[in-house]
């Protein structure tokens, strides 16, 4: 028998018997349907994952700080961060451009009332290109010299200014706030300036006029609960303060590296860790949140493959049910001189076609519930995926699970007597 002879006669069989056809056509459609969907739910719940990650930063940016502590937890390694540890850092393999950071803590003060910042000094041309964000305004100009010092307020900076006189918000019971980035400010380090029980040191400290020109966005996790300001400003201002803050002119307090591509994060860090500094990078987390959704993917998959194995099991009964309801008809075929590989084929090609009908009427079916369920979900920040690979892998993954499923009725069908088949009734 041609091989187009074998399809037609296995179309013709499973078309005779059209209602159990359709039942064990149907068992396929469910599950292929209840494994896609819970595949495509796995994989939405990923994408969510990384997306919040990606949104909180960028997945090329590595932070690396001056303490490196042990995999153990139980010790500390300090390295000094400054001018030579960047030289190296930018000449490794992978690393585009690096942002030095250093912090101080001071106060800001606007009329009667004061707020307790953290101001973080940064390159402010470089700042953009490391996702600093603002809320309105622009960041500061670069410091050049002068009495001229330029801030970028943190997101809720202007929520946070009290009078010290009688602790009462700036922010008055009409909900206006007093305080705005309009307002006069100025700047000191001298925490008796704002605290008058303060014990004043032997210098005191002296307080400079700045000029807010932005506000941080809140969406900019990672730097928006602090001012910031150019980092030759706040060392010049460091310098002149040093008996009221803590600052390490020579070094810096962390310093943020950008690579290439997120595939030359894990080898870069591995690097600057390896010279002794602490390291961290979204990347990192975004490993470990993929172990979990991970997880949370097989299980799905493993709950949608049940419903395809009670299918498979549906398919293995139809077609032995078929053998026997055939016998004759299998012996009579076999007398006429049909070769025991064409019944095999016969056979193996109807479990093909339950395979095929329920493979495309499961993933049509997994399409429509997906958009059903993600009507429901995206409320929740997550929606189903099907990709394309998911999609073809489906409908292939139900000619398999047929074809395997009918081996066995197959090849008893093949090694069936002829003449014991002849006589059966």
């Amino acid at each position: 028998m041609r091989f187009s002879d074998i399809l037609r006669t296995a179309f013709i069989n499973l078309w005779r018997r059209k209602l159990r056809t359709f039942l064990t056509v149907l068992g396929m459609v469910i599950g292929v349907a209840s494994i896609v969907v819970m595949i495509s739910l796995g994989l939405g719940i990923q994408e969510s994952v990384l997306n919040s990650f990606a949104s909180t930063g960028s997945l090329t940016t590595i932070e690396v700080s001056s303490i490196n502590y042990s995999k153990e937890g139980s010790s500390a390694k300090y390295e000094k961060l400054d001018d030579n540890t960047i030289e190296k850092i930018l000449a490794l393999d992978g690393v585009d451009t690096a942002l030095p950071m250093n912090e101080a803590y001071a106060f800001l003060i606007s009329g009667k009332y004061s707020s307790d910042i953290t101001i973080l000094g940064v390159d402010v041309e470089k700042a953009e290109e490391f996702g600093f964000s603002l809320a309105q305004g622009s960041l500061p100009e670069k410091y050049t010299g002068g009495s001229k010092y330029e801030i970028v307020l943190g997101s809720m900076t202007l929520e946070t200014f009290i009078n010290m006189d009688n602790y009462s918000s700036s922010t008055g019971s009409d909900g206006v706030n007093r305080v705005t980035l309009d307002s006069r400010f100025k700047l000191t380090f001298d925490p008796s300036v704002v605290y008058k029980d303060y014990e004043q040191s032997s210098i005191k400290g002296r307080s400079y006029s700045v000029t807010p020109t932005g506000i941080m966005s809140i969406e900019n996790n990672d730097f928006a609960w602090h001012c910031i300001m150019d980092i030759d400003a706040l060392t010049k201002l460091a310098k002149q303060n040093k008996e009221h803050i803590t600052y390490d002119e020579d070094a810096y307090s962390k310093l943020y590296v950008r690579c290439s591509g997120v595939d030359d994060v894990e080898k870069v860090s591995a690097q600057i860790a390896d010279m002794g500094f602490g390291t961290f990078s979204l990347l990192d987390a975004v490993q470990m949140a993929q172990q979990q959704t991970d997880q949370i993917r097989y299980l799905l998959a493993a709950i949608g493959f049940v419903s395809l194995l009670i299918a498979a099991i549906g398919i293995i009964n139809t077609m032995m049910m078929s053998i026997y309801e055939r016998t004759k008809e299998i012996g009579i075929i076999k007398v006429i001189g049909c070769s025991m590989k064409n019944i095999l084929e016969m056979f193996l090609a109807e479990a093909a076609y339950i395979g095929l009908f329920g493979g495309v009427l499961g993933l049509l079916a997994s399409y429509a519930l997906s958009a059903l369920l993600n009507s429901v979900t995206r409320v929740s920040g997550f929606v189903g995926i099907i990709p394309a690979y998911l999609a073809v892998g489906a409908v292939a993954f139900s000619i398999v699970v047929a074809l395997v499923s009918g081996i066995y009725p197959a090849t008893r069908a093949m090694r069936l007597s002829p003449l014991t088949a002849i006589r059966n009734e």
